[in-house]
């Protein structure tokens, strides 16, 4: 294999892998920096791809598809997306490949249907140097979030600050919940929300709902959603309801009514608020008649003539 001994800079190490790196060596320190080209990916420049080799072999002497592959695992198994596998070793799924590549048999199979879509033309050690996290990275932050089994992806966006710290201890509770899934867990996965909003769609998911059908909620009346949930009311159809009914489910609910009681009394004041102002209204015009009756009343008394007037008028 040919060494084309390009020089690899911190910048070029993809950010995830040099975290997964030094969080494999805290375990053991037998992981080192690998990067290799493939001759379909060197355009006008050599891209680098990226794995994970034994500290132990010179990379002469390494099984280079075995490091390889290992290293496919150990992004797998750490969350990784075949985006993230495609962005940090070039590896392809063998499905996508050309019916011309296929063919030409000119592609290297790896594992679970991974493949490099080439030949790898050369292959060398990073110095340890190099290959290590970047000072504005917080690495105790991810090692944190990987030991609670936060997925790669997220970790990452962790250890780089997309999260204030408020939502990355959400996360972290949530990728330790039995209830919550990994599709549960990308959701709440949005740096837009507020930690109040993730907290309240991990709570969605504690109870069993799903908390795509909570997300277009505002914080309060989610909040309010969680209540009428966690008093009793997780069969009740709680997102068609508005803030008010939701209040008014709850209350009746914590006052020890069933949640069919609670249910008809909310619907009984939706079905009555929009009376109320009607109402309001025409009590306000009898008030302003009746007033106006009596003042009517009371100025002609002022100007009736009295009987001693009248009297003298007759004379």
């Amino acid at each position: 294999m040919q060494d084309n001994d390009f020089w690899i800079g911190q910048e070029q190490i993809p950010v995830d892998l040099s975290l997964l790196l030094t969080y494999h060596n805290d375990e053991d320190n037998t992981a080192t920096l690998r990067v290799y080209t493939v001759d379909t990916l060197n355009t006008n420049f050599a891209r680098p791809c990226f794995a994970l080799g034994e500290r132990k072999f010179d990379p002469e002497m390494e099984d280079v598809s075995g490091a390889i592959e290992n290293t496919l695992h150990e992004l797998l198994d750490s969350g990784a997306t075949p985006e993230d596998v495609y962005r940090i070793m070039g590896l392809v799924k063998e499905s996508e490949l050309s019916p011309e590549t296929k063919e030409a048999d000119s592609y290297l199979p790896i594992d679970l249907g991974y493949c490099i879509d080439g030949n790898i033309v050369s292959y060398e050690a990073v110095p340890e140097s190099v290959a290590t996290v970047p000072e504005n990275v917080d690495y105790p932050r991810y090692a944190e979030a990987m030991e609670s089994h936060v997925p790669l992806p997220i970790a990452t966006q962790i250890a780089t600050h997309d999260f204030s710290h408020r939502q990355a201890d959400i996360l972290m509770e949530a990728a330790r919940s039995p209830h919550v899934s990994p599709e549960t867990l990308e959701t709440i996965a949005d740096k837009t929300l507020s930690s109040g909003k993730m907290r309240g769609l991990l709570n969605i998911a504690s109870v069993g709902k799903n908390p795509l059908d909570f997300r277009n909620m505002d914080e309060q009346t989610l909040k309010a959603a969680v209540s009428v949930l966690f008093h009793g009311g997780k069969d009740l159809p709680v997102t068609e309801l508005g803030l008010a009914q939701l209040r008014s489910v709850d209350l009746a609910l914590m006052d020890g009514a069933s949640p069919a009681e609670a249910m008809r009394a909310a619907e009984k004041s939706a079905s009555a608020e929009p009376e109320a102002p009607a109402a309001s209204l025409a009590s306000e015009a009898r008030d302003a008649k009746a007033a106006r009756t009596e003042l009517d009343s009371q100025s002609e008394t002022k100007d009736a003539p009295t009987r001693a007037e009248k009297a003298d008028g007759s004379l």
